[in-house]
Formats: C-alpha cells, sequence, structure tokens
C-alpha cells in the first residue's frame, strides 16, 4: 500500500510517496531506498547519486537527516492518503508540542493553499505550519509565546 508524506525543509514543502519494491516518489522522482542500518537507509536517484539518511522520531511526525540538513517528514496516514492527493481539509495543527514564534496572517487576510500561516519552534527546530486550502482567515486562534499541543487548532479558514 502507498504512503504518502509531506517533506517539510524551512519554507519548502516536497510531496513523496512509497511505490513498493524500494521506490519512493519525491516531487514525482522516482528514488530508490535501501536499508544500510538502524535507521539509516541509503537513497539513490535516477542519476546515480547516493545519499545516506538517518531517521529519527515516529508516526506521524519524522525527521530526517542527510547530508548536515534536518527534513521534517509528516506522515498521510489517513483513508483518504491511499485514494488520492492529500485533501484540503482543516487540519492546521502542530505536528507536535511547539511555540509559537510568528503569527504570519491575520483575520479577513486571504491566503492560498500551502502559503505559511504560523511558524512554530520545537526542538530546536522551526516547524512552518501552511494553509490546508485557500480562503479567508476566519479566526487565529494562537499567539507568539504560546505554547501550543498536537491537535490544538491554531487558525480557521473559510473557503
Amino acid at each position: 500500500m502507498a504512503q504518502r508524506y509531506r517533506i517539510q525543509h524551512g519554507d519548502v514543502t516536497h510531496a513523496a510517496e512509497t511505490q513498493g519494491d524500494g521506490v519512493v516518489l519525491v516531487d514525482g522522482v522516482a528514488c530508490t531506498v535501501a536499508p544500510f542500518g538502524p535507521l539509516r537507509y541509503t537513497v539513490t536517484t535516477p542519476d546515480g547519486r547516493v545519499t545516506v539518511v538517518s531517521m529519527a522520531g515516529r508516526a506521524p511526525t519524522l525527521w530526517a537527516s542527510a547530508a548536515g540538513r534536518a527534513y521534517e517528514l509528516d506522515i498521510d496516514t489517513s483513508a483518504r492518503a491511499r485514494t488520492g492527493p492529500r485533501a484540503a481539509a482543516g487540519d492546521m495543527t502542530p505536528p507536535m508540542p511547539a511555540t509559537v514564534v510568528k503569527v504570519v496572517v491575520a483575520v479577513g487576510a486571504a491566503v492560498e493553499a500551502g502559503a505559511p500561516v504560523v511558524i512554530l519552534e520545537a526542538m530546536k527546530m522551526e516547524l512552518t505550519i501552511r494553509a490546508a486550502h485557500a480562503g479567508v482567515i476566519r479566526a487565529v486562534r494562537c499567539a507568539v509565546g504560546d505554547l501550543v499541543r498536537p491537535g490544538t487548532v491554531l487558525v480557521e479558514i473559510d473557503q
């Protein structure tokens, strides 16, 4: 069964999907992944470049380290993920306990899908919460300095 992921690095989001037999599509590019020790894997790109990736954490949020950079992987385990692209659900919640360091939007502002709405900090990592769909900000339910937990709705958007 295919598994879908969002890979977050700073303000850049990538889409990944397991295909089976060690093949993972990253932004539509097929890479081969093979075990390389406990929580370590080799990733081979179509041009033959090999990178060792170390993993940490547990679903739904994992972290990967490769070539001196850290990446956040948000695993979509919903039934929707098995049948089609990640839907624009209104789920703009933190993946782990975190502190709000910046609120990017205000009530009444129009946003595009994927636009940053709140910046969090957890474990010395910056986490960007993005608009789940295009619309108008109905409510901002957090402020700079707030300590937020997984499942806490940070922003509400009307379509």
